[in-house]
């Protein structure tokens, strides 16, 4: 049987946040001092460093940097992982090391084992008989790996393509810990930060709920797939825009949510498909498709 752990205690969030930070700041503190090398050098010492030179140091730092994050958020993973994948998306704030590194947490995390994976299918979905009585075929390989579940490709027995998504059995207790500890440390902090973070982090607390919940995703896709079948006038459109997978009958259980196959490019990924047909992701081209 499948054990998916229990909530962390307040000392469990409190290494957990303690180690995040032994590996961070110490980046964030070679900024300042190479910001005050660069400073000193000029000034006290009165050399003359290049622009060529000077951008170098920061490629390298970025480099070293996006590197040691990366480490820390891929180790420790919860919340942190979602911290990453926003920063990987900030291309207007963030240097190029940073959001190419941290990109590989949108799908490309270390996936969980098959045999895992099977294991809570079967639990959630089968009260632990064997997921042969439910496929015909299941891949080990998973079609993408993310911080809170994977996916995988299988047949149904009737011979339906599917995708399966299943939930990692410890990612709740991390990631709900890891909210606790940031909506503690910013209401201790409420009149000191220029934004209310406290609400801020109980609204994504409450998302992060029901993302937690697959039988919510499930009434969420068939929802939108509802709402882009019809106008704004509440008509039967003649053709969806977009289509929406649906779940697959009752396959649905809080952590495991069988759906349509869709074949197609992750978002993340349609710059890298453009680049490999030769078109410019700034071009009209790009922006018509």
């Amino acid at each position: 049987e499948v054990e998916f752990p229990a909530p962390l205690n307040g000392a469990q969030r409190l290494a957990r946040a303690a180690t995040f930070y032994s590996r961070v700041l110490p980046v964030l503190a070679s900024y300042k001092v190479t910001e005050a090398k660069l400073a000193a050098e000029r000034g006290l010492l009165g050399k003359e460093v290049s622009e060529a030179e000077e951008e170098a140091r920061w490629g390298e730092l970025d480099e070293w940097g996006s590197s040691r994050v990366f480490e820390a958020i891929s180790d420790l993973k919860g919340f942190y992982v979602k911290t990453g994948q926003v920063i990987s998306t900030r291309v207007d704030l963030f240097p190029e090391a940073y959001t190419s590194k941290l990109r590989e947490l949108q799908d490309g995390l270390e996936p969980m084992d098959a045999e895992l994976v099977k294991a809570v299918v079967s639990q959630e979905l089968l009260k632990g008989a064997p997921i042969s009585e439910l496929f015909a075929t299941f891949e080990d390989e998973p079609l993408g790996s993310a911080s809170i579940a994977q996916v995988h490709k299988a047949t149904l027995l009737d011979g339906r393509t599917v995708a399966v998504k299943v939930q990692r059995p410890n990612v709740e207790p991390k990631l709900l810990g890891d909210i606790a500890n940031l909506k503690r440390i910013s209401k201790q902090l409420r009149d000191q930060l220029p934004v209310d973070y406290y609400t801020v982090f109980c609204e994504l607390g409450a998302v992060l709920e029901d993302e937690l919940n697959f039988y919510h995703e499930a009434q969420a896709m068939k929802k939108i797939a509802a709402a882009v079948r019809h106008t704004a006038d509440g008509e039967p459109a003649d053709d969806a825009p977009v289509g929406i997978p649906l779940p697959v009958g009752e396959l649905t259980s809080r952590r495991v949510l069988v759906m349509d196959f869709v074949e197609g490019t992750p978002l993340n990924r349609l710059q890298e498909r453009m680049k490999e047909r030769n078109i410019d992701p700034n071009s009209p081209e790009a922006k018509l498709g």
